[in-house]
């Protein structure tokens, strides 16, 4: 069975919106051949390229047409082939957290794995390293804030900030809240708990 037939059987496997990686299809040939299979693929439009080396299965809705993956999913991806640990900072953070209605064409993350770029159409995934402490952060909701205040810096807060995050931290675990404002930068911690003690 050709290299071609044997990758379609394995993509048949998937279902439409999976993210997948030429790295899965080494045991089935050269590089060059996965490369070539996975390039007629595209042209047969059995499945999409959404970036070098990152691939998806086509999916639609029926009122909508196709359906791509976001930012957000194609990065847990990579993170998940490269069993590496993300957490989103910036105005990707201040998105996810409802802080913002900026949608970033490029969305940061911090990593415990190699710094890199990756060009997805317009918009870029950029994973840049960061220290132990902030991949520590732990609460779904607080560390997202505090990575967000981080990136922003001081003189960007404001009282109108401070009151969403106030409403926000109401639906965290103590427990993580605690042990993230532990490890938040000085200032971020003394404006948390000016925020947690109005409260």
């Amino acid at each position: 069975m050709s290299v071609h037939q044997t990758i379609l059987d394995k993509i048949n496997l998937k279902a439409p919106g999976d993210i997948f990686f030429p790295t899965e299809f080494r045991m089935l040939g050269t590089d060059d051949a996965i490369k070539m299979a996975l390039s007629r693929l595209v042209k047969e439009n059995k499945i999409e390229r959404l970036a070098h080396g990152i691939y998806y299965i086509p999916k639609f809705h029926d009122l909508i047409g196709a359906v791509k993956p976001s930012l957000e999913m194609i990065a847990n991806a990579i993170a998940s082939r490269d069993h590496i640990q993300i957490k989103s900072t910036g105005i990707s953070a201040l998105n996810k957290l409802g802080l913002s209605e900026q949608v970033p064409t490029r969305h940061v993350y911090i990593t415990n794995g190699q710094p890199r770029t990756y060009h997805v159409a317009e918009n870029e995934i950029h994973f840049k390293s960061a220290s132990p402490k902030k991949l520590a952060l732990k609460g779904p909701i607080s560390s997202l804030i505090i990575l967000a205040m981080d990136e922003m810096g001081q003189s960007e807060f404001d009282e109108t900030l401070a009151n969403k995050i106030k409403v926000l931290l109401q639906n965290e675990d103590p427990t993580l809240l605690e042990n993230d404002m532990m490890l938040a930068p000085s200032w971020i911690a003394k404006e948390l708990l000016s925020i947690i003690s109005k409260s």
